[in-house]
């Protein structure tokens, strides 16, 4: 399945519909051929569901990339399919992460702690079982869209005039604007979450457009400059899954205490400290981050960096 990070056939020379249609053929193609899978053998394979949402993801960045070469109207519908998978792929996907660390968990768990763990268990897998469910109801309503969109997309840039600007001359501001955004939310106040969750966010997107733009420059844009991105987006990953898990349970906590009081005892145990390792790794994740920014333009990496892609 063709799902590479990197896109085969693309240079900086090329006209940028020739470009968007190659990526896009690509990407879209992704979310079309992992969605079965991840629909209808989620329980064979984890896999399936984190590959869909990755394919998504990376399909929405390239929509993006691409959207002048695109109608308007076939621009925002594709969006929107493409927002409707991403969304029910993540949510099945979070579940699946927050299981996945809850069976580490319980590997090293005392006796006390296992009950508040099973009972987690018990209700992350019932969770899991109606994101599953969203999922298929989003399959049965776009999967057909989908289909169509892929056509329409590639029917649109056929016919679209190949005498415009370069991939290149598209990547340059695009790259530009996209690291000034991240370096202008690395600076606000990481001590609120929203603010680190916005790096992220912009991280994601930078990380996306240099897997399309990277034949328009040198190779150390893909060997020096993409790898430090990934570390620092790995870094916030880690950062998130901490933050969901925590609101998920001090809301569950909070709920099992003025519902259940007299079976609340039998679950803190496991629960608070799962909890105590969410809300220490948070901050953790968030100095790892400052660090690596700091590390990032002490060793001039930024500056060099918006200086390869011909930014000021």
């Amino acid at each position: 399945m063709a799902d590479e990070k990197w896109i085969a056939g693309l240079a900086g020379t090329m006209p940028a519909s020739e470009g968007a249609k190659r990526a896009l053929t690509l990407r879209l193609g992704v979310v079309r051929d992992r969605l079965p899978d991840a629909v209808f053998h989620a329980d064979e394979d984890s896999e399936h569901i984190h590959q869909l949402r990755v394919g998504t993801r990376r399909a929405g960045a390239a929509l993006r990339l691409f959207a002048a070469c695109l109608p308007e109207r076939l621009y925002k519908k594709t969006r929107k399919t493409l927002r409707t998978l991403r969304r029910s792929a993540g949510a099945a996907r979070d579940w699946d992460v927050f299981l996945e660390m809850l069976q580490a968990r319980l590997v090293k768990a005392t006796a006390k702690q296992r009950r508040g763990l099973d009972f987690l268990l018990g209700f992350a897998h019932g969770q899991r079982v109606l994101a599953q469910d969203h999922l298929r109801q989003a399959y049965s309503a776009e999967a057909e869209k989908l289909g169509q969109r892929i056509q329409q997309v590639s029917q649109a840039l056929d016919e679209t005039d190949h005498a415009d600007q370069s991939l290149s001359e598209l990547a340059v501001p695009m790259l530009t604007q996209l690291l000034h955004e991240l370096e202008s939310a690395a600076h606000a106040d990481l001590q609120k979450y929203e603010a680190v969750h916005q790096v992220r966010i912009l991280g994601k997107q930078l990380r996306y457009a240099m897997e399309v733009f990277e034949t328009c420059f040198a190779a150390e844009f893909r060997q020096r400059y993409y790898p430090a991105v990934v570390e620092m987006q790995d870094i916030l990953g880690l950062a998130n899954d901490s933050y969901a898990a925590s609101q998920r349970l001090n809301a569950l906590r909070t709920r099992l205490m003025r519902t259940q009081p007299k079976q609340w005892p039998h679950y803190q145990d496991g629960m608070e400290v799962l909890l105590r390792f969410h809300e220490r790794r948070l901050p953790q994740q968030r100095r790892k981050f400052e660090q690596w920014w700091q590390a990032w333009l002490k060793s001039g990496a930024e500056a060099a960096f918006a200086k390869l892609i011909g930014g000021t």
